[in-house]
């Protein structure tokens, strides 16, 4: 086919993308420089992708190991509670049981609470803010809204967290449902509250 004739003439460059090549006009004046020609610009790559399995269980073991201190304080708390619970006598009670029984009850409590309060910091205000449980910033992954792509907010989290609880109730079935969802690897949970957990690439 002959070229086109006059003043500007059509010249075609290709780019490719993952899926096809698309041809791309772009306008050339007579006497210009292949150089000088301007390339379209490349097309913009994907900054996240959905994280796998694997990336959630990951995260998940970091966070049992963040939540690990308050476990440890609680067993250290039935020392106290054996000894003096074992220096009872039915006839008398010594001080010393009773303050060694009265100090692991103490530690008991006290690590229940640290408990709860390290849980609720890092499922619920942490990861509500920066959609990030310490475990999850480990790995390098987030939890976001589907549909605005922010943090999901405390809400939403808490809710995560207590239905985690309940549906895991039938056999660990909210952490297992990643392994069969295609593509977004979500559980029952994200798909009740509208969130997937994304990565970098």
């Amino acid at each position: 086919m002959p070229a086109p004739t006059g003043r500007c003439c059509r010249t075609w460059r290709r780019i490719s993308t993952d899926a096809e090549c698309h041809a791309l006009p772009v306008m050339q004046d007579a006497g210009m420089t292949d150089a000088s020609v301007p390339y379209a610009a490349p097309t913009p790559q994907p900054t996240s992708s959905y994280a796998t399995w694997g990336d959630r269980a990951r995260a998940w073991l970091w966070d049992l190991v963040y939540n690990l201190p308050p476990v440890v304080l609680m067993f250290l708390a039935i020392i106290p509670l054996g000894i003096g619970g074992s220096m009872f006598d039915e006839d008398s009670v010594s001080v010393p049981a009773v303050s060694l029984f009265c100090a692991g009850i103490g530690l008991m409590v006290a690590a229940t609470c640290w408990s709860l309060w390290r849980s609720i910091n890092n499922y619920v205000i942490r990861q509500g803010r920066t959609g990030q449980t310490y475990g999850k910033a480990r790995v390098g992954i987030w939890v976001v809204n589907e549909q605005t792509g922010a943090a999901p907010g405390w809400g939403s989290c808490l809710g995560r967290m207590l239905l985690h609880g309940l549906i895991n109730e039938a056999l660990y079935l909210d952490y297992l449902w990643p392994l069969w969802d295609q593509p977004k690897v979500q559980t029952l949970t994200d798909k009740i509250l509208s969130t997937v957990v994304v990565k970098r690439v």
